[in-house]
């Protein structure tokens, strides 16, 4: 499950189990919240004066980014968790974020060269 780290501090060893080891190195960092369309969560674009994207706010999904668990509705509309800009991950092909996309798998057979295949069928 999760890995114990053991911390050792004023002479003695702590545990501290994983996924709460996060919270204990972020105690001092102050988190950026979005203040522009996605107000309470979370932006790593937000800084001190504002957000940093070009533009200076998140725009809405494609129509391609429907049936992404990335989406979520807003009070302007549907906007990617994920990213900013939805337009430009689907610019040069399918979104690698995408939940709602598989990767394509080709299942054709290779092509057998003739001469080694009938050196196999003669042993």
């Amino acid at each position: 499950m999760f890995r114990q780290i053991f911390v050792i501090g004023l002479g003695r060893v702590q545990i501290i189990p994983g996924p709460f080891f996060v919270n204990f190195i972020r105690k001092g960092v102050i988190p950026m919240n979005c203040t522009t369309i996605k107000e309470g969560m979370e932006c790593p674009f937000m800084s001190a004066k504002g957000c940093s994207y070009n533009g200076g706010i998140c725009h809405q999904i494609v129509e391609q980014c429907q049936g992404c668990h990335r989406g979520t509705e807003l009070s302007s509309g549907w906007y990617c968790t994920a990213y900013p800009e939805p337009a430009l991950k689907w610019k040069n092909g399918n979104c690698n974020l995408a939940s709602h996309v598989s990767a394509a798998t080709s299942s054709a057979q290779a092509k057998i060269n003739p001469l080694k295949a009938s050196k196999r069928g003669s042993r």
